[in-house]
């Protein structure tokens, strides 16, 4: 359906069936007066040289053909297909016509003719508009000379006017479709007797009669001469003629933004849309469209074209016509579709209930459904999740990224009838399950070979494990250079304890007292993740950090763990190697980094360490205390910038700086400067942040305590790098709960151990200065923000227009932090738009710098909505007040 030329320009196709074209001119011109023909482009018509104003002009159809629009009588233009053998049929049936819009200014108005030499058939009209058609036998006497009455008797518009002439049966009819109207009119069958010209040679002549010193005065298209064979029904080609005026493929200036063909409509330049030609169609049940572009309309007409209606779905039962406005992609062809009364039942698909997932898991539900064809699914999910449908299973695999999304299966059968059930996704941070503390006191020490243990030094001298928080992780110890094992101790090869691997990255000699000693400096395994491999440069825009370790782990043999650090951040990486992207990861969305050696898999968690309710009190397991209060450091007042020297001012009330004397009423004066273009609402945010901890002392403890399940051999009193612990001194006026941030365990003298504790527990996301710009003393150097919270995508249009959706915007030169800004000029609405994805935040804030110009007193009406889609998928639409 909606597959030839008629539904498209409504042009005559030459694939009509049974029509059988021999000659068509569509009014395509060539060089001068020479015109190609449709049916055959190598024959040739031409136009006879007549008034000044004779020639093609822009029509209905593409061109048409203009004639003698002065005078016929003097003008004397005309058009002519000289004739070849094939032209005229010796048996059988002939078809002629024209579409024709004239003036009817001589007694008679030739539309087609044969009569220039020894004549077939002749059509024309008469002064009055009535429809006249002629046959004439091998004498070149008429045996048929009969004129017509039709409905728009001598329109001034545009009708087709042609004759069905059947040399067999000796008859003879008359067809006419009008234009304006949609109307048909098939005349009646005249007979006659005698038999037609067989052995016809003359030309055809259009609008022309030069023997009867007649002309027509008119515009003409798509003359046409065919030979129907027995299939053709000429109902349904004037009903199809009809029926294909509602099509607008060629219409005035679509002759220029369509190329049209036999196989297809195809635009020019740009995406373009077509009304179509309407079909007659009828169903009961609501039919589907098979083959349809993405996006058509269609519309529908119960009276025969009178009045139409449109809707999202075709009615239910339906008589009538069917016609489209139908989209077509640049570079794409057009070439019809299919409407189907279905008789198979649609598919159907039963409910799918929520699913809930820890990240990286992955779930499979098969799924009750009915196709009666091979089904195809599809599946529109949130990034969250990857989902897919194999074989009727749904598979559900989570990321990294955590929270509720709504997930749509949409089943299809191979008629395009569809069903979709919706359900919601749930991901979930892993649980991180903290490992036991190793237990390091007095733990053998096993020296590796090239591959394989080789022995095992129980009576090191000395022997310290230091692990820190987010830092190192390393293990020292010596004996002396005549021990029996020391041999065995190699640069690059691995020592052992307590279950973890450590390689030998320096060894040294040296002399102690009298004493000959082999100090032995070892590094955690994951340290080789330094000199892996490299990982390009890379923008990372609203990214979770399992993405980010994923990508820096690839090829390396060890992979991620856990990630359950929801945090979605936005920033840029130079090349790097994996160790140094990962302490990037966590120094932009924070928590703790944690290495599991012997699985070679790397976690970042919210908080690592364990409560277990460890304690130390000074004389049980306390030896040593220290209570530091650092004051140098200590910040009253924050000027706030950033690189491009923008303060902030315009959103703190006029001053460009901040004041905390919650510790101190002294002024002690720093600078806080950010990256180039980073907003003032940012600034503010952050800088007060910074300020509450540099606005009074930082506390800091460092003690020496000893491992109590030395004594109790349990593990609840065992301790380790990011526990909670409770520190108590009364003398030194200590009692506090901290976490261990760094611990020297001294394997050898498990109660010589020493730990570092930190009063400021680790916030997701924050965790320390550099986050975002540096406290500087006026020096001005900027520091690179690794972590911008600006949520839109190219805010300072450095790169055009990109991930900017608008209408009426320009990208020009000139702007405030930039090169570049957006201009807005011109009457009627002009905006700019982005979608963004939240983050972590609770509240937004919206700024831009704005300059308008006009005549004075004029105040450009602006504004700044956020339409806001909340889980429900509800939405609200909130203006923003400017200030």
């Amino acid at each position: 359906m909606y597959d030839d030329r008629f539904a498209w320009s409504g042009e005559i196709p030459l694939g009509f069936p049974g029509l059988n074209p021999i000659a068509l001119q569509r009014i395509t011109p060539d060089a001068g007066l020479i015109y190609s023909d449709s049916v055959t482009p190598t024959r040739k018509w031409s136009r006879v040289v007549g008034g000044a104003n004779d020639g093609f002009v822009q029509g209905a159809w593409g061109y048409q053909m203009s004639l003698n629009s002065v005078n016929p009588a003097t003008d004397k233009g005309g058009f002519k297909l000289p004739h070849f053998s094939g032209l005229w049929p010796s048996a059988g049936k002939l078809l002629m016509g024209l579409w024709t819009r004239q003036n009817y200014v001589m007694a008679h108005s030739p539309l087609m003719s044969s009569r220039g030499g020894t004549p077939l058939t002749y059509l024309a009209t008469t002064a009055s508009g009535r429809l006249r058609h002629q046959v004439y036998n091998s004498a070149g006497v008429a045996i048929l000379d009969q004129y017509e009455d039709h409905p728009w008797v001598q329109t001034a518009g545009w009708q087709f006017v042609g004759q069905l002439l059947d040399m067999d049966a000796k008859t003879s009819q008359m067809f006419s479709v009008n234009q304006a109207t949609k109307a048909t009119w098939i005349g009646p069958v005249r007979t006659f007797t005698g038999v037609p010209n067989a052995a016809c040679t003359a030309d055809l002549d259009v609008y022309m009669l030069p023997t009867g010193s007649v002309w027509t005065t008119g515009v003409f298209d798509e003359a046409l001469v065919a030979h129907p064979t027995g299939v053709f029904s000429l109902t349904d080609f004037v009903d199809s003629m009809s029926l294909g005026l509602w099509a607008d493929g060629q219409l005035n200036a679509n002759r220029t933004n369509f190329t049209v063909s036999e196989s297809g409509i195809v635009p020019n330049g740009a995406n373009r849309e077509i009304s179509t030609g309407a079909e007659r169609l009828s169903w009961t049940a609501r039919p589907v469209l098979v083959g349809a572009p993405a996006g058509v309309v269609p519309y529908w007409s119960s009276d025969n074209g009178a009045s139409w209606q449109t809707g999202a779905e075709l009615p239910e039962p339906f008589n009538g016509l069917l016609r489209w406005t139908v989209p077509i992609v640049q570079g794409q062809s057009f070439s019809g579709f299919d409407v189907v009364e279905p008789v198979e039942p649609p598919p159907t698909l039963e409910p799918i209930a929520d699913r809930s997932l820890d990240q990286g898991d992955i779930v499979h539900v098969p799924l009750s459904f009915f196709a009666y064809s091979a089904p195809t699914w599809t599946v529109e999910a949130p990034s969250m999740a990857g989902v897919t449908v194999t074989d009727g299973v749904l598979s559900v695999a989570a990321g990294f990224q955590t929270g509720s999304g709504l997930v749509t299966v949409t089943l299809s059968d191979d008629l395009n009838r569809s069903v979709s059930q919706s359900f919601t996704v749930t991901v979930i941070p892993r649980q991180w399950e903290e490992p036991d503390a190793p237990e390091l006191a007095h733990s053998p020490i096993v020296l590796w070979g090239e591959s394989l243990p080789e022995a095992v030094l129980i009576d090191p001298l000395d022997a310290v494990v230091t692990n820190e928080v987010n830092g190192e992780q390393k293990f020292e110890f010596s004996l002396p250079v005549d021990h029996k094992y020391a041999g065995v101790i190699e640069n690059e090869r691995y020592v052992s304890v307590a279950g973890e691997k450590y390689r030998v990255r320096r060894t040294e000699k040296s002399r102690n007292g009298g004493q000959l000693l082999l100090d032995v400096y070892a590094e955690a395994e994951f340290y080789d993740l330094a000199t892996a491999t490299k990982v390009s440069a890379k923008d990372w825009k609203q990214v979770t950090a399992g993405e980010v370790m994923t990508t820096a782990l690839t090829g390396t043999g060890w992979s991620v763990g856990i990630a359950n650090v929801t945090t979605l951040r936005t920033y840029e990486t130079e090349e790097t190697n994996p160790l140094a992207l990962l302490r990037l990861v966590q120094e932009n969305h924070g928590g703790d980094l944690v290495f599991d050696n012997n699985a070679k898999k790397v976690s970042l968690v919210t908080q690592s360490g364990r409560d277990k309710g460890v304690g130390f009190f000074y004389g049980r397991g306390l030896t040593e205390a220290r209570r530091i209060a650092d004051t140098t450091a200590l910040v009253t007042r924050l000027h706030v910038k950033n690189a491009d020297g923008l303060t902030i001012a315009s959103v703190n009330g006029g001053k460009p700086y901040i004041d905390d004397f919650s510790f101190t009423s002294d002024v002690r004066v720093d600078t806080y400067e950010f990256k180039s273009g980073t907003t003032p609402f940012t600034m503010l945010e952050m800088s007060q942040v910074m300020l509450a901890k540099r606005a009074k002392p930082e506390y800091s403890y460092e003690v020496k305590v000893s491992d109590l399940s030395v004594q109790s051999g349990s593990q609840i009193d065992r301790f380790g790098a990011g526990d909670l612990v409770t520190v108590v001194d009364n003398d030194l006026g200590i009692s506090t709960a901290q976490r261990i941030v760094r611990l020297e365990y001294d394997v050898v003298n498990p109660w010589d151990s020493e730990i570092t504790l930190s009063a400021v527990l680790r916030e997701t996301g924050s965790d320390d200065v550099n986050d975002a710009g540096t406290l500087n003393t006026g020096s001005g150097v900027a520091t690179f923000d690794l972590v911008p919270f600006n949520l839109l995508l190219n805010g300072r249009f450095d790169n055009a227009m990109e991930h900017w959706a608008f209408h009426g915007a320009q990208h020009v030169e000139g702007g405030v932090t930039g090169d570049y800004a957006v201009a807005l000029s011109g009457a009627g609405e002009r905006w700019i738009e982005q979608t963004v994805q939240p983050d972590n935040r609770s509240a937004y804030a919206l700024s831009f710098d704005l300059s308008s110009g006009g005549p004075a007193g004029w105040v450009p009406n602006v504004k700044a909505e956020v339409e806001v889609t909340y889980e429900d998928g509800s939405t609200e639409i909130i203006e923003i007040d400017l200030v």
